[in-house]
């Protein structure tokens, strides 16, 4: 093998559930209440998913503009914004997606793992076009040598041209690439392009060759 691709949710990040929650409770005591508050924050989750299965947004300036939209539309709604409230509202703004989710279990070992052995390591995830900034943000761009977003590709997983154009931006080969995924119909489309693909939780030990 000369490379690896790996996706980014469900193998390197997962969902902070824990953290989203507790930041709900501190914006509910602003008047709004925690059912309200984890309402329009599943609302704004909602939305960021449906920006993301329709490629909506291209480039980082446009995430910035739909982010920067998406939260005064929440502001609003849970009276945060206005007279008073500039400084909730600045917090609010200040907040990326990626700071609700965690480093998976092993996640950095395993990036460890494969640059040790000379791979060439890209990243293929269906999000916005900043997933090397939430991959920086965990402290993993380091050992990521090529980061695709499908919203910045155009095309998403599992479309066959996804993962074709990251394996032409790495310079590799489908039979010389280890593909990682958490769903399986992603893995079942890399093995029919010739990858070496298999199913990955973080819950298990992955040893490449």
């Amino acid at each position: 093998m000369r490379g690896a691709l790996l996706d980014r949710d469900g193998v390197l990040l997962l969902v902070d559930e824990e953290a989203l929650y507790k930041k709900a409770l501190e914006l509910s005591i602003h008047g709004a209440g925690l059912e309200k508050t984890l309402a329009v924050l599943a609302r704004a989750v909602r939305e960021v998913n449906e920006v993301v299965r329709t490629l909506r947004v291209r480039t980082l300036e446009e995430e910035a503009t739909f982010w920067n939209t998406l939260v005064q539309k929440v502001a609003e709604e849970l009276g945060l914004s206005g007279p008073g409230k500039t400084s909730l509202s600045k917090e609010l703004h200040s907040w990326r997606y990626y700071q609700f989710m965690r480093k998976a279990p092993g996640a950095e070992a395993l990036l460890r793992s494969l640059k040790e052995q000379g791979l060439k390591v890209g990243v293929l995830s269906n999000t916005l076009p900043s997933l090397r900034e939430s991959l920086a943000y965990h402290g993993l761009d380091a050992y990521v040598d090529g980061f695709f977003a499908s919203c910045a590709l155009g095309v998403a997983k599992p479309d066959p041209t996804a993962f074709q154009m990251a394996l032409e931006a790495l310079g590799l080969a489908p039979e010389e690439t280890l593909y990682l995924d958490d769903d399986p119909e992603n893995v079942e489309v890399a093995r029919r392009l010739g990858l070496r693909a298999e199913v990955y939780s973080p819950y298990q030990r992955v040893v490449g060759n």
